[in-house]
């Protein structure tokens, strides 16, 4: 059986948007349309990433945002409790008390070299010349990574934040990174452990540094008694 012939279009009617490339017989206009749309939807995306940005990740002290130069992929968080037992007669148990634990959560955050949210005038020489690409992009890279460790070896509390909870006091106690080619080798993804500080506990000791150097407390006065016969002559034994 034979088919029927098909007539192609002399020009093809495909419109202009992101993602199509500009074909032969389409007029400058539609080019400047595809163009205007690509750069219309990385500005839209890039903003969206911004407004993201402002919902994830590790802030600190005034809701500032750390590590900007990373997207956060993922945040695990873990809150458990734990049962006090006591043993009893006959090899049995008994709960007597349960107590929370602090905290932990891990946050993946992925540095591709790019800052968080910004198309400024860098970013469009970068994709004008692959050559400073790739340098920006590794200089990027390195500040993540030291930043990284300065908040890894300091003290200060943080706060873990998504849209729906926020967990307060913690400090992040290490890091791991890794990079494969089969995600691309200028994909740096970071896995951030974290866990809650509790600073809830008082001295019994207000005015000294030491227990030991805490003044003695006068309670009154002791009348002094004659000591017995007994006491007498055992203090003699002892010293003869």
């Amino acid at each position: 059986m034979a088919f029927a012939d098909v007539t192609l279009p002399s020009v093809w009617d495909i419109p202009a948007a992101v993602g199509v490339p500009a074909l032969l017989g389409q007029s400058i206009a539609a080019g400047a349309d595809a163009t205007a749309s690509t750069a219309l939807a990385g500005i839209a995306q890039n903003y969206l990433t911004a407004q993201a940005a402002k919902q994830w990740g590790i802030f600190g002290s005034g809701n500032t945002q750390l590590l900007t130069s990373g997207h956060v992929m993922g945040i695990e968080y873990e809150n458990s409790y734990i049962v006090s037992d006591a043993p009893l007669e006959g090899g049995a148990f008994a709960s007597y008390n349960k107590v929370k634990m602090p905290y932990t959560a891990r946050v993946i955050m992925v540095c591709d070299g790019t800052e968080t949210g910004s198309d400024g005038i860098l970013s469009a020489i970068t994709k004008l010349i692959p050559n400073l690409s790739g340098a920006t992009g590794q200089h990027v890279r390195a500040s993540f990574l030291s930043t990284l460790e300065s908040l890894c070896s300091d003290t200060n509390l943080y706060s873990v934040v998504t849209p729906e909870f926020t967990a307060t006091n913690a400090n992040i106690l290490g890091y791991r990174w890794r990079r494969e080619s089969r995600g691309g080798v200028t994909m740096l993804m970071a896995e951030i452990m974290i866990q809650q500080i509790r600073n809830t506990g008082t001295a019994a000791y207000t005015n000294t540094a030491q227990p030991q150097g805490e003044e003695a407390v006068q309670n009154g006065t002791v009348q002094t008694t004659a000591p017995s016969g007994v006491v007498k002559d055992a203090v003699a034994g002892v010293m003869v």
